[in-house]
């Protein structure tokens, strides 16, 4: 078992400072995050868990900047998001990625083209150099000989490694992932989170993974618990 070693992980990517979060005002206010203080350094694997309706999907949209926190501060990448817009805020994102269960393959396009898409439209684009990095990225994910297959002519798991080739190949500097591996056998599962924890490690990445799957919970560095809408850290149990 090869376990994240806390003396090569680099600066905080993530620092969440009293982050509480509610929906709606007055009589409808609901409250669902309550005090979270989190850090996530870079080449850290961070598993959220926790039941339905805890928070746990929140949490990940407010560290993706997909929404800002009723409370409390955010850093990102070293940026303040209470003071980050416009075009700010598009680069910032830029160097987040999500993966969630919704796989959200583009229907009109090829496995390959949709991994393609995942860095086509950033400064990094190359069309030579992305096909090359994507038709690894499939091989590597055991989809070599579906890289022109439409998404409706492959199943839910193909689907979802996809969708996590698309993420890899932009070399971000923040992974969210939403229980990635629901759609996944034990196999393509272990494929998936093996190939996150070595882009963690390599490209020094940071990852915020939501999950109830207690067999990938040996790629963490760390296991948050959110319950009722607070975080408390508890150990790792492998399985």
């Amino acid at each position: 078992m090869t376990m994240v070693d806390s003396h090569v992980l680099g600066p905080a990517v993530v620092e969440a400072v009293d982050i509480h979060h509610h929906y709606g005002d007055g009589p409808q206010r609901v409250d669902v995050l309550f005090d979270i203080n989190m850090q996530v350094r870079e080449g850290e694997i961070v598993i959220v868990t926790g039941p339905s309706g805890s928070g746990k999907t929140t949490l990940l949209t407010i560290l993706g900047t997909m929404r800002r926190p009723s409370e409390g501060k955010l850093n990102l990448l070293g940026a303040d998001t209470a003071g980050v817009v416009g075009p700010a805020l598009d680069a910032l994102r830029n160097r987040i990625r999500f993966l969630f269960q919704k796989r959200n393959l583009l229907s009109s396009l090829t496995a390959l083209q949709n991994v393609i898409a995942g860095v086509s439209t950033t400064p990094l684009a190359d069309p030579a150099w992305d096909e090359r990095r994507a038709r690894y990225l499939l091989g590597l994910l055991g989809l070599a000989d579906k890289a022109d297959s439409w998404p409706d002519e492959l199943s839910g798991g193909q689907q979802q490694r996809v969708a996590i080739a698309r993420v890899m190949i932009g070399l971000p500097d923040l992974i969210i992932a939403d229980e990635p591996t629901s759609a996944l056998d034990r196999v393509a599962g272990r494929i998936v989170v093996d190939q996150l924890r070595d882009l963690a490690m390599r490209a020094k990445c940071a990852v915020v993974l939501s999950t109830h799957d207690e067999r990938i919970f040996d790629v963490a560095s760390r296991r948050l618990h959110i319950e009722d809408g607070r975080c408390f850290e508890v150990p790792i149990h492998y399985h």
